[in-house]
């Protein structure tokens, strides 16, 4: 597999980690119990600045780049680039929305609960559908012609929380993960 499909892949195993901690917060506050407005809006900061702007445009320049190798399934590229295009919105809806109820407006528990569960679904079904259908198939065809192109073509752009960390603007969230790991040695 090719370094860049492996390096996705990884970022999806992040990215899961950190919808698993955003399910999580979300639970407690729905539930009435202690929750984390700083980290919700952090995940959420977080997701716009890697997800939806380094790693779904590298997805996008390999999938613009694939599209004429693929045939029949060129739809598959197209609906998940396009997907790309909705999550972003998403994020930026469901952060707009806790933002406002952190500084004091007003919004129905069961709204925030809908937005809630359906940026992460949608988001996880995303991921779905790239491990088992996309990143299979580009494995299986690009070849390394259309991956120097790719390369050429590629965003650089580092993760802020996993590769080259931003512990001032991601502090809320380095503080979460940092205990977390200490709790999972300890088990």
């Amino acid at each position: 597999m090719h370094y860049l499909l492996e390096k996705l892949q990884k970022d999806h195993r992040n990215l899961e980690r950190i919808l698993d901690l955003l399910t999580s917060q979300l639970d407690h506050f729905l539930s009435g119990r202690e929750s984390d407005f700083d980290l919700k809006i952090e995940l959420l900061e977080y997701m716009e600045a890697y997800a939806d702007q380094g790693h779904h445009p590298l997805e996008n320049v390999i999938f613009t780049v694939a599209k004429p190798l693929v045939g029949d399934r060129a739809e598959l590229l197209d609906r998940l680039m396009q997907q790309h295009n909705e999550l972003a919105q998403l994020t930026r809806t469901f952060r707009h929305s806790l933002e406002n109820i952190y500084q004091g407006g007003v919004m129905q528990r069961d709204e925030l609960e809908i937005q809630g569960r359906e940026f992460i679904a949608l988001q996880r079904q995303h991921l779905v559908l790239e491990e088992e259908q996309a990143f299979p198939m580009l494995d299986e065809l690009l070849q390394e012609k259309e991956w120097a192109e790719i390369i050429g073509k590629s965003p650089n752009h580092d993760d802020p929380v996993f590769e080259t960390p931003d512990k001032i603007r991601f502090q809320t969230l380095f503080e979460y993960l940092s205990k977390s790991e200490q709790e999972e040695q300890v088990d």
